[in-house]
């Protein structure tokens, strides 16, 4: 029995010292928080239109929320499949101000208009790429009378929304845009940048496979649990980070480049 106990409390130990080392990554300024920080001082200081889109998981969303928490004047909501029409835009917008209202569709952009015209507070919006039509419509129309900046971040298939199933709200919608495309093909040194904490160390192979990881489907999403499931195999063996950790971490982890 003493002996069962030990062997119990032996993993329990273990545990905790894993969990105590094992740490998230801080977060980092990587080539993509560099560019969208760019366009959302831009769309902020010229009172814009800006469409930010590039893969997921290569940041986008931590930058926007790291933008809004310095920028707390912001109206910042996400779209979704139950948040994406006209309507949906507007209650979401008087939440976020603290003016919750019932009515009519005219009568919630009317008191938006009010509450908005000559105050300079951003409406930003991520998974923009889920908004339909009538929802990017209300918001130009919005964002003419306000004159407030307007930021959208989302998947490249916003593009296709605005450019192919709409041709005359190409012409008003982008004719007062300016377009940020992201580049995907996350850089070596923001991959080193991210693991590379906490007293990390790896071989050149382990962060050349996670970099390839990285410039792929799932971006540095997957590739920093990738990295943290390894580095927890690793840190139970009490070993540094190997290759054989990422080849074991890729069996839980889906994804194309994480297999």
């Amino acid at each position: 029995v003493a002996q069962k106990i030990a062997a119990v409390l032996e993993t329990e130990e273990s545990r905790a010292d894993a969990v105590m080392t094992v740490k998230e990554p801080e977060i980092v300024e990587t080539e993509v928080m560099q560019k969208m920080m760019f366009g959302l001082q831009y769309a902020n200081d010229r009172n814009d239109i800006i469409c930010i889109y590039g893969a997921p998981g290569i940041g986008k969303t931590v930058t926007v929320n790291r933008w809004v928490e310095t920028h707390p004047n912001s109206i910042f909501f996400t779209a979704s499949p139950n948040i994406h029409n006209g309507r949906d835009v507007m209650e979401e917008i008087l939440e976020a101000i603290g003016k919750k209202q019932t009515g009519r569709n005219k009568a919630l952009e009317k008191s938006i208009v009010q509450m908005l015209k000559g105050s300079n507070r951003a409406i930003i919006i991520d998974e923009a790429h889920f908004l339909r039509l009538s929802a990017l419509e209300t918001l130009r129309r919005i964002h003419d009378v306000t004159d407030v900046p307007l930021i959208l971040v989302g998947n490249p298939a916003i593009m296709d929304i605005i450019t192919e199933q709409n041709k005359t709200l190409t012409g008003q919608f982008f004719s007062r845009s300016t377009r940020i495309s992201l580049d995907a093909k996350i850089p070596l040194a923001d991959v080193k940048e991210i693991v590379l904490q906490h007293g990390v160390e790896m071989d050149k192979d382990c962060i050349a496979e996670l970099h390839r990881v990285a410039r792929g489907t799932g971006g540095l999403r997957v590739m920093t649990k990738l990295f943290l499931f390894a580095w927890t195999i690793a840190n139970s063996a009490k070993r540094a980070i190997g290759m054989d950790d990422i080849i074991r971490a890729r069996q839980v982890i889906i994804s194309p480049e994480a297999c």
